[in-house]
């Protein structure tokens, strides 16, 4: 396994399964970007939160050149590597902090994006932000996280084993039984990893702060909530 920000990378393409799993929320980004653009024609302001390596620029600045993106992300290897890549561009920017000292850059925005990110946060963190989000002149969110309750969990910590992937260490199999059957009182408290993580609180708290207008599932839309590996959210101003 490579050093710095790469080992995310390589995880995301370990196989088939895992590179179409994780292409699907890229793939949405584009539709997203593509509906907007009638309507920004000139400019397309996009902030990043919990950005990683930043492939969302690349996605992005492959379909526009005005992109104006800025990109939020805590983890340092990761700056670093999307700072080599694209830090000579002058349409990215990149903040290496937390989302709660950079509220202020989502003001504004055009769309806002956080994929796979808000797990990753404390829940008092991702509330907070939601509710500045809700706050903000902004025009889009798009949101995605993993499911990790009801059947796509024990699918997916199945598929994993037998994957030889790595996902399913985190979750003893007692763990991932009582997360299949969505009893999480008798899984461990989440904190910034994935086990333990609801998805429908996240859901509740944009519905409180913003208007949901579409859900996604994955790897198609078809898929019913409780197979798929994750959910995303795309959300307006109220």
């Amino acid at each position: 396994m490579r050093g710095g920000g790469e080992w995310y990378e390589e995880q995301q393409r370990f196989n088939a399964i895992t590179r179409v799993l994780h292409a699907t929320r890229y793939r949405n980004l584009e539709q997203i970007v593509a509906d907007l653009s009638p309507a920004y024609a000139d400019r397309l302001r996009v902030v990043d939160i919990g950005a990683g390596p930043c492939k969302s620029f690349a996605v992005l600045n492959a379909l526009r050149e005005d992109i104006d993106y800025t990109a939020i992300e805590k983890y340092a290897p990761f700056c670093a590597l999307a700072n080599e890549r694209y830090g000579a561009l002058g349409n990215f920017h990149i903040h290496c902090a937390g989302i709660e000292e950079r509220l202020a850059l989502l003001d504004g925005a055009d769309l806002i994006v956080a994929l796979e990110s808000f797990e990753h946060i404390p829940e008092r963190l991702v509330v907070r932000v939601i509710e500045a989000i809700g706050r903000c002149d902004f025009q889009r969110l798009y949101v995605t996280v993993p499911n990790e309750l009801g059947p796509a969990i024990a699918i997916k910590n199945l598929g994993s084993w037998l994957m030889g992937y790595n996902r399913h260490h985190s979750y003893p199999w007692r763990e991932t039984f009582y997360a299949a059957l969505c009893e999480l009182d008798k899984v461990g408290i989440h904190g910034t990893a994935h086990k333990g993580f609801d998805w429908r609180w996240l859901a509740q708290t944009l519905r409180q702060n913003v208007k949901i207008i579409q859900k996604y599932t994955s790897p198609v839309q078809w898929i019913p909530k409780m197979f798929s590996p994750s959910i995303g959210f795309l959300c307006e101003r109220r």
